[in-house]
């Protein structure tokens, strides 16, 4: 019986083309496949550096800089237990920012910055109000153009759980560092509050959530 030309024709055409179109479609489909793992791996990649975190570790140390305790990392959700001798450090801070003056017009903003991120509430307002008075006269930018102060902390003493009586001495120096004047004494009573960060934004420029919610401050007779 004679081979019936047309099914020869389609042996023949499977043989040389078939495997070509089915090996074409596997790499179709191959590629396909790693286009969609592509776009998913790029898209956790984007995700991550979106929520990239700095996580701060804390360290109590002693007044020479030796370390008093094990460096742990501080998150919103384990904040560590913020002990009076931290709380002391926090309050010479918060009043050493407030009342000093630099002539180097960063290291002010980075002080105002710090001081405002540490104040709440009726002290944000009284701050406010006391940079910003008739005249601008308590200014530290207008000040520096005439002279810087330093801040000398004499005594903290913690009066209850949340408030804390601050004496210190200022003193003035003329733009080459020279000391003019006298130096002036002043006291402060700060009421103060620990609230956990729950951001990276406020643990990195409070780590402990120091605040202070209430000041009032006077200056004292020689």
């Amino acid at each position: 019986m004679a081979a019936n030309p047309y099914v020869e024709a389609r042996r023949e055409w499977d043989e040389r083309y078939a495997d070509l179109v089915l090996g074409k479609r596997n790499w179709q489909i191959a590629a396909g496949g790693l286009l969609v793992v592509s776009v998913i791996l790029a898209g956790g990649i984007v995700r991550l550096a979106a929520r990239s975190r700095y996580i701060p570790y804390v360290v109590e140390v002693d007044k020479l800089g030796y370390s008093l305790t094990v460096p742990q990392p501080l998150t919103p959700t384990s904040v560590p237990e913020v002990t009076a001798r931290m709380q002391r450090y926090e309050v010479g801070a918060f009043i050493r920012n407030a009342r000093g003056v630099s002539t180097d017009p960063q290291v002010e903003h980075q002080m105002l910055n710090t001081l405002l991120a540490h104040s709440r509430g009726a002290a944000d307002k009284f701050l406010d109000a006391y940079y910003h008075s008739e005249g601008f006269t308590h200014n530290p930018f207008k000040i520096a153009e005439k002279q810087t102060v330093s801040v000398q902390i004499d005594s903290i003493l913690q009066l209850s759980p949340q408030s804390y009586q601050v004496r210190w001495t200022e003193v003035p120096h003329d733009l080459n560092g020279v000391e003019i004047g006298t130096p002036t004494h002043w006291e402060a009573v700060l009421q103060t509050q620990i609230v956990p960060p729950n951001s990276d934004a406020a643990i990195l420029i409070n780590p402990l959530g120091f605040y202070v919610t209430q000041i009032s401050w006077t200056q004292q007779q020689s």
